[in-house]
């Protein structure tokens, strides 16, 4: 999620791929997608249903969107991982 979506799209997502990691990968592909200050990361793993990136939203607490995520949308079949990071400052 942008920190300033007037600039631009508020969402950006990367590539997905399928696959066991350890075992079944498919070609890795490298992708960067630059960040900025303010902007905020969400990664799931495959045990959280897709439809939750309908509700994210940039302002929303890091800590409370995870618990959010992981208890709404966790499948319940699976395990699951939800980590939400905001990019806050940069040290040079």
């Amino acid at each position: 999620m942008r920190a300033d979506a007037k600039k631009g799209k508020v969402r950006e997502s990367l590539l997905l791929r399928a696959g066991v990691v350890g075992s079944q990968l498919p070609a890795l592909q490298a992708t960067v997608l630059p960040i900025v200050g303010g902007d905020t990361l969400f990664f799931v793993t495959d045990g959280v249903r897709g439809d939750f990136s309908a509700t994210l939203s940039a302002r929303e607490n890091p800590q409370r969107a995870a618990d959010r995520i992981l208890n709404q949308y966790g499948s319940g079949n699976d395990d699951a991982l939800v980590l939400v990071a905001r990019l806050t400052g940069i040290d040079r």
